[in-house]
């Protein structure tokens, strides 16, 4: 075994509680195997997260794009025999077919299945929703209020670095350990 699960080995439909008691599993493994230098493996998987986590971000562009279009052909009325699309309609003809990450033979039974706004695949399922945000700013109260609290923010740093130069103000000694790539 490897320090990690290769891409498209985990079973496609194991839960999320199950992904992370296996996780811990394997990392018990490691720790307990007294194969690694444990300092150094930590360092390389934070090298590893930061490479994974820009992947998935990047993906989760794209594919947030694919489901919404997934959405809308799975919401469209179906046409009426003799009725034809019309040629300006988004379609998936322009986005990147759904394939399977190893190229695995079952792929074709767990394609995506799209109700509503929710997608699933496998035993994930990926919801789409909006969220409305709104603009206060135009509003003489709430600056005011929020001008208030950035006020009472400065006055509570300035509060504290007064009592951090007490005697006995009580302190609390915490030690972490930062991993900069």
């Amino acid at each position: 075994m490897g320090l990690i699960q290769p891409i498209g080995t985990l079973d496609r439909t194991i839960s999320k509680t199950a992904i992370v008691k296996l996780a811990n599993e394997h990392a018990d493994q490691i720790v307990d195997g007294g194969k690694y230098d444990l300092l150094k493996t930590y360092v390389e998987m934070k090298r590893y997260e930061l490479y994974i986590k820009t992947i998935i971000n990047r993906l989760k562009t794209i594919s947030t794009y694919q489901a919404r279009v997934m959405r809308e052909e799975d919401q469209r009325p179906a046409p009426l025999p003799g009725q034809e699309i019309p040629a300006d309609s988004e379609s998936m003809a322009n986005l990147p077919a759904l394939t399977p990450l190893d190229g695995d033979g079952d792929f074709a039974d767990q394609q995506a299945v799209v109700r509503q706004n929710t997608i699933q695949y496998a035993s994930a399922s990926v919801q789409i929703t909006k969220r409305i945000t709104y603009d206060f700013t135009q509003d003489a109260e709430w600056n005011r209020i929020t001008d208030e609290i950035a006020a009472l923010k400065v006055a509570l740093k300035k509060r504290e670095e007064f009592l951090k130069k007490q005697a006995d103000t009580p302190a609390v000694t915490n030690e972490t350990i930062a991993v900069r790539l």
